[in-house]
């Protein structure tokens, strides 16, 4: 994750973990309480600065109004399994190390959470 600091990364993985496993993004003070800010203002500075770097888009005035964006959001993970789910099932040239490549990924991922 290329200009993100060490908080805003832990920031940003937590905000895709609590996505991925209860399906919805964590409000301002889930995430406050998550990182032990003192305040919710914390976490909404850390998440201005996501958005400045274009890792997550904000919806003012929603509670869950966070959206990841690119290649960390839960849709875009999805669409890219779909994918090489897709070429397993036709066959295609080389889909098995793509799955495999993706599965190494998605576990190194779960290792870090």
């Amino acid at each position: 994750m290329n200009g993100l600091t060490p908080r805003q990364q832990e920031v940003l993985a937590f905000i895709t973990n609590h996505q991925n496993s209860v399906g919805f993004p964590p409000t301002n003070s889930e995430i406050a309480d998550a990182m032990a800010f003192h305040s919710p203002n914390a976490s909404t500075f850390h998440l201005k600065a996501l958005q400045r770097k274009g890792y997550i888009t904000i919806i003012p005035g929603k509670a869950r109004g966070i959206q990841i964006t690119g290649t960390q959001s839960p849709a875009a993970q999805r669409d890219e399994a779909l994918v090489v789910l897709r070429e397993l099932l036709a066959c295609s040239v080389g889909s098995a190390e793509r799955a495999a490549e993706l599965l190494s990924r998605y576990s190194e991922q779960g290792a870090q959470a």
